[in-house]
């Protein structure tokens, strides 16, 4: 049985976060007296069926057309989805048994407005616990400045693969199909 919640953030202030308090403290800017609500915290739980849709909905806009992650629901506790309210603003899925001492980072994701607030370096931080001992890999599109985000944990590149996401991506994407292969060796 796992836990309800990995993690309740009751502390960062994401820009999105910030902005929705504004929006909300604006009608009440004549009431002297008035003072806001504290506001809810971002959750961090493991995935279970009612966040698929929403997981598919931001795959489908942000990585590319036709992707189901069903099969996260395999490994629910090598998962994290992130959650302002009931609203899914990110996740990140891990294989724990690609190999004899190797688990694979499929997915980490955190929706662009709510970037840069330490989201995505608490699900790698919580994936990369989640098997300790284990070598962990992933591939990172060459653009992506998550690369330095990795390299901070100590993930380092083993492999440049040419056109390694041209079978996702649609043929006239713009997006970079070039990918490095990363180990964090343990």
């Amino acid at each position: 049985m796992l836990k309800p919640f990995i993690r309740r953030d009751y502390e960062s202030r994401p820009l999105k976060m910030r902005l929705l308090e504004e929006i909300k403290a604006y009608s009440h800017r004549d009431k002297q007296d008035w003072k806001p609500l504290p506001p809810p915290p971002i959750d961090y739980c493991y995935v279970r069926p009612q966040h698929i849709p929403s997981v598919n909905t931001l795959c489908r806009e942000f990585f590319w057309p036709g992707i189901d992650l069903s099969e996260c629901l395999q490994y629910p506790d090598f998962s994290c989805v992130v959650l302002f309210r009931k609203i899914v603003i990110g996740f990140s899925f891990m294989v724990p048994d690609v190999k004899f001492n190797e688990a694979y980072i499929s997915f980490i994701f955190t929706h662009p407005e709510w970037r840069r607030a330490g989201i995505a370096k608490f699900m790698l931080y919580h994936l990369i616990q989640t098997c300790m001992g284990k070598d962990v890999t992933l591939h990172v599109s060459a653009t992506n400045s998550a690369m330095l985000m990795y390299q901070k944990f100590g993930f380092k590149p083993e492999e440049f693969i040419l056109d390694f996401y041209d079978k996702y991506y649609p043929e006239d994407s713009k997006e970079c199909k070039h990918a490095f292969f990363l180990r964090l060796r343990r």
